[in-house]
């Protein structure tokens, strides 16, 4: 079952993304417009960009190596105003060190991972993280078991298993049953706080995976100047990460995230323990 998923993991010595660099498009001398200093190199990342070149290098490896550690996020936009170009990780990857390469590797391969209709994340209530290829889906009997934690999951509808239905039963009993279709939704899209004494269901659409225990759900949780009230008495305001729910604190000196994701979730590697 895992043959699949294994030996793609295994290819180490493969890079997802090419290992050499790619020359500036552009470079000038000027004054960088996100540190304000003066006489620096100025380039483009992007050979899309239409714009003269704005950023230096030091501020565009700071944002992005930032928020990689801190979201895992590796889906970078043009900083200018003006632009909508995305970076292709190839534009990039060269800025960033041995540990955000290898990380950014294992994101874009999960990427293509779920393009695979055999591929499937754990969904299980209680917090797992992990992702595994289900290369015998089609013999099922409609359920598979989490090689993580164990959990029986439905292939179909990736949520827990729904014991007592089939599938075909589910889904017609879904159809005749307004209340299951939204505890179907609730199921897919909802999770609760990891933070034992609230607990308080948190619902996500979209965004990245570090949520806040807030109505507003993401990290742009409208923190104006630290005093977002996260919509509530009913919200605690505790980060935490999506897949795994493993808590996001936030060091008060430097303002980094300290993540305790689940050793089996694809950002565990930016734990730092």
């Amino acid at each position: 079952m895992f043959k699949k998923f294994a030996d793609l993991l295994n290819k180490s010595s493969e890079s997802v993304v090419p290992k050499q660099s790619s020359l500036y498009p552009k470079e000038r001398q000027g004054t960088c417009s996100i540190c304000s200093d003066n006489n620096l190199t100025l380039v483009t990342l992007s050979k899309t960009c239409r714009h003269e070149a704005a950023c230096c290098i030091p501020c565009f490896t700071q944002n992005i190596s930032s928020n990689i550690n801190s979201k895992g996020t590796h889906r970078f936009e043009c900083p200018m105003p003006t632009c909508n170009v995305v970076f292709e990780p190839t534009e990039y990857y060269h800025l960033l060190d041995a540990r955000l390469k290898d990380l950014v590797d294992k994101l874009l391969l999960n990427r293509l991972l779920e393009t695979d209709e055999e591929f499937r994340w754990c969904k299980s209530k209680k917090g797992c993280g992990a992702g595994q290829l289900v290369s015998n889906h089609k013999d099922l009997l409609g359920y598979y078991t989490c090689y993580a934690c164990y959990q029986p999951l439905c292939f179909r509808h990736s949520i827990e298993w729904h014991t007592g239905y089939t599938c075909d039963e589910f889904d017609t009993e879904r159809t005749q049953n307004p209340d299951l279709a939204s505890d179907l939704t609730v199921l897919a899209f909802t999770k609760q706080c990891p933070n034992q004494t609230c607990r308080t269901p948190i619902m996500k659409f979209e965004g990245c995976d570090v949520m806040t225990c807030c109505r507003y759900g993401t990290h742009t949780c409208v923190q104006a100047k630290d005093k977002c009230d996260h919509g509530g008495q009913n919200y605690c305001g505790q980060k935490f990460c999506w897949k795994c729910l493993g808590k996001i604190d936030i060091d008060k000196k430097t303002g980094a995230y300290i993540r305790s994701c689940n050793k089996n979730c694809e950002y565990a590697s930016l734990n730092n323990n």
